[in-house]
């Protein structure tokens, strides 16, 4: 969307503009970047964000349009849709593909084939985060006020992402519940622990079924967002992902499996319940 309108309702009559904006969720960088140009009051530019609103007012916000990152090259390439509309677009990430563009990899990234679908600028917004060997669910914003608005929603909780892992042997409960504070193993490394003194983590896991050479799929929704959660929960418990280097064994020429395979949200804009499912296909 290139703008967005908010009335003024009772509660916040002679509330200044920029306190009606934090009011309705609008971050202080949105404002700063709109504040000289990209502020309407009932359609007349607004000079002082410190200017006193009257119930009615109709504050607009007026987006600049996007400027294509230097270092994301657009590309076309196939791109597997899961949802779109004005605000969102959702897609399936192959596994084995980065997010985000690297100097060290050559290999096409989700970034630059997002940039490519559309017919204009583009700025990559991603609300969710995947690893590389990691498949499914991206949700991307198309533009900053929805990017706050979803960002704000995933820190709180709000957002139910569900992966299913590919795990060595067969747990004991059908439901279980992993708590288990995670920290890093070290400063200057990617590893993560299991340690007293870790973030609170929370996973809650349900097994799907056994498959076969001791291997079976399990469920995880996750109701905290820790880097490499569900690969140190499950691990912690006796259960690795299969072909897991940094937390299970690693296996010649193989990845582990996992994939995010819904994402459950209420719509920003227009409150609806929204789940977003990507296709499983298990290649081990």
């Amino acid at each position: 969307m290139d703008k967005y309108n908010f009335t003024v309702g009772e509660k916040f009559n002679n509330y200044k503009a920029v306190d009606f904006l934090r009011a309705v969720k609008i971050s202080k960088e949105i404002i700063q970047r709109l504040k000289f140009g990209g502020i309407l009051v009932n359609g007349v530019l607004l000079n002082n964000v410190n200017t006193r609103l009257k119930c009615g007012d109709v504050v607009t916000l007026k987006l600049p349009e996007d400027e294509q990152n230097p270092y994301v090259v657009p590309v076309k390439g196939e791109l597997e849709i899961l949802y779109e509309d004005d605000y969102l677009l959702a897609v399936n990430k192959p596994k084995g593909m980065l997010t985000h563009a690297s100097k060290s990899n050559k290999a096409p990234s989700l970034d630059g084939i997002v940039c490519g679908y559309f017919d204009k600028p583009f700025t990559f917004r991603a609300i969710n985060r995947l690893d590389r060997d990691t498949s499914g669910v991206m949700l991307i914003a198309k533009d900053m006020v929805s990017a706050c608005f979803l960002g704000e929603a995933m820190k709180r909780g709000e957002i139910k992402k569900t992966y299913t892992a590919l795990v060595v042997g067969k747990p004991q409960k059908d439901h279980f519940i992993i708590d288990a504070p995670i920290a890093r193993q070290s400063t200057d490394g990617m590893k993560r622990i299991v340690s007293p003194s870790g973030k609170p983590s929370l996973s809650e896991c349900f097994f799907v079924r056994a498959l076969e050479n001791g291997l079976s799929l399990v469920d995880v929704l996750l109701h905290t967002g820790r880097t490499h959660q569900i690969r140190v929960h499950l691990s912690h418990i006796g259960h690795p992902l299969y072909a897991d280097r940094l937390y299970g064994t690693a296996i010649l020429d193989k990845t582990y499996f996992l994939h995010a395979k819904s994402l459950t949200l209420t719509h920003p804009f227009t409150s609806q319940s929204i789940t977003l499912t990507a296709p499983i296909n298990i290649d081990f």
